[in-house]
């Protein structure tokens, strides 16, 4: 029987330093940046509502982290970028949906024939 392999060292790290290194930091400054839109906001919110913010906050934090991870700037830049980010998901959101929107509407436009529109005939 032969020895088993020698650990990997990349395997061994610990559960904090995996969640460091994976955005959760980021995720947290979103999350800060949301919860401080709210708490300054002059509209009401209700918890749910509430909440849904501050879960899209820390997924497009996250997402913002993940793109500029290979971008040579300042640390603080960086920070700077996924605290705004945080605080403005909703509305990154809202433009990613309606681009969307738009982007597939423009793809059957093309691939519709003529004379149809949304699965009807024009008479």
């Amino acid at each position: 029987m032969s020895p088993p392999p020698p650990a990997d060292p990349e395997s061994s790290k610990d559960l904090l330093q995996t969640l460091k290194e994976g955005g959760f930091t980021a995720s947290l400054i979103g999350v800060a940046g949301m919860v401080a839109r709210l708490l300054l906001s002059d509209g009401k919110t209700s918890f749910g509502g509430a909440v849904r913010h501050v879960l899209a906050a820390g997924i497009v934090a996250y997402l913002v982290d993940q793109g500029l991870q290979e971008q040579s700037m300042a640390r603080g830049l960086k920070v700077a970028c996924v605290g705004i980010s945080g605080a403005t998901a909703t509305e990154i959101v809202e433009f990613v949906i309606k681009w969307a929107k738009a982007k597939g509407s423009a793809e059957v436009a093309k691939i519709s024939p003529k004379g149809k529109a949304n699965g009807r005939r024009k008479k």
